[in-house]
Order: C-alpha cells, then sequence, then structure tokens
C-alpha cells in the first residue's frame, strides 16, 4: 500500500480547497474552516505574519467594528475575512 499525501496544493486529490483571510493586512492560508483565536495567530506567524502569540486578536467587521476573538474562542472561516492582532502593550 502506498501511504497517501497529504499536501496543500496536492493535485488530483483535494479536499477541501484553502481559503486566505488576512491578518493585519497580510494573507494568510487556512486549510480548515475552524480555529481558534490562539490557531489562528499560530497559522499567521508560522507564515511570516509579525505577530506574537500573546496579542489580542479582532476580527474587523465590514462596518469597521473590532470583535475582539479569545484564544480559546472558535472563529468560523470564510475567504477575505480580516483580522487585526494588536500587542498586549498597545492600549495607551
Amino acid at each position: 500500500m502506498e501511504p497517501q499525501e497529504s499536501t496543500r496544493t496536492g493535485e488530483g486529490q483535494q479536499h477541501a480547497p484553502a481559503l486566505t483571510v488576512t491578518i493585519n493586512n497580510q494573507p494568510v492560508v487556512f486549510l480548515e474552516r475552524k480555529a481558534t483565536g490562539s490557531e489562528i495567530k499560530a497559522t499567521a506567524i508560522a507564515q511570516g505574519v509579525q505577530i506574537q502569540s500573546d496579542f489580542v486578536l479582532f476580527e474587523v467587521k465590514d462596518d469597521g467594528v473590532l470583535k475582539q476573538i479569545g484564544d480559546a474562542e472558535t472563529v468560523q472561516l470564510h475567504p477575505n475575512q480580516r483580522f487585526r492582532a494588536v500587542g498586549p502593550d498597545d492600549n495607551s
């Protein structure tokens, strides 16, 4: 038996298509449709977004309103969704 290869851009076998969200104006690709606030930040960090795991995460709504996302809170992700991550000491 050959092991099945799990790749992000594998041709031939496609599970769920990747989706791209924006975090601090940078694109971040997700393979899952749900993620916790902590997982969103970790994925962004792994893809080179200059944030840290202790930053506070916000979802940017269409009207510009920011909705805080807790580290343990699960978010349903969708294409073109926007997030902002802010350092914990950035509250002046």
